[in-house]
């Protein structure tokens, strides 16, 4: 198993902060999801490189879901709504202003300046696993 440290992490303001995410945007997320943002909010990985769908990519951080966070979910997600839906939630940046994303269990990258989307991994278990420095 890949084990990933994970610094700078933030505490969820409140335990119920997720929920009420998923209640306001009409989102559910994905168990695994769910319990990376819970113990891991914000923070930065020690194995941030991966392969796909580029070598050599990197995952900066994951976004925060608190409301005063510096880079929050809140601050890009209108950008993912489609007629008031949410096609993928975005939950990382690589630094540069593209997003990882969760869409439909799967895990993808957005670029930003193409709004393109490539596949990166089936799961966020296995996306976790590719990590490497």
């Amino acid at each position: 198993m890949n084990e990933i440290k994970w610094e700078f992490s933030e505490e969820l303001e409140k335990e119920d902060l997720l929920d009420d995410f998923e209640t306001e945007y009409a989102y559910r997320l994905p168990h695994d999801l769910k319990e990376l943002i819970k113990n891991h909010n914000g923070g930065v990985p020690n194995k941030p490189v991966f392969d796909r769908p580029r070598k050599g990519m990197v995952l900066s951080n994951l976004l925060s879901f608190q409301q005063n966070g510096e880079e929050t979910v809140y601050m890009v997600i209108d950008n993912f709504r489609l007629n008031g839906t949410i096609e993928m939630l975005p939950f990382a940046t690589d630094g540069f202003g593209n997003m990882i994303c969760c869409k439909k269990g799967a895990i993808v990258f957005w670029n930003h300046e193409t709004n393109q989307v490539e596949n990166i991994a089936d799961s966020l278990g296995a996306f976790l696993e590719m990590l490497h420095e």
